[in-house]
């Protein structure tokens, strides 16, 4: 039997998620190397700065993790597999 709609709606926004936590995570990433970077020049300020956009970042990452999870335990998705009528 085909995918319901509700499925086929889930697996999209799957993907999207995908794409937005691969995003956050090179946000994540240039975040801390600037970071590391304004360490090793002595710029105290923006290495706070930088670390904090960081920490932002990865809540933010976190949370993206999370609704992914959940979109994958409420509709069973798994990659290149579709959901079985029930």
């Amino acid at each position: 039997m085909a995918e319901s709609s509700d499925a086929a709606q889930a697996r999209v926004f799957a993907d999207m998620l995908t794409a937005e936590i691969a995003a956050a995570s090179s946000r994540v990433e240039e975040s801390e190397n600037l970071a590391r970077k304004a360490l090793r020049v002595g710029d105290s300020r923006s290495h706070v700065w930088h670390s904090d956009e960081a920490q932002t970042q990865k809540q933010a990452l976190y949370e993206l993790h999370r609704q992914l999870d959940a979109l994958h335990s409420r509709f069973l998705l798994t990659t290149g597999q579709r959901q079985s009528a029930r």
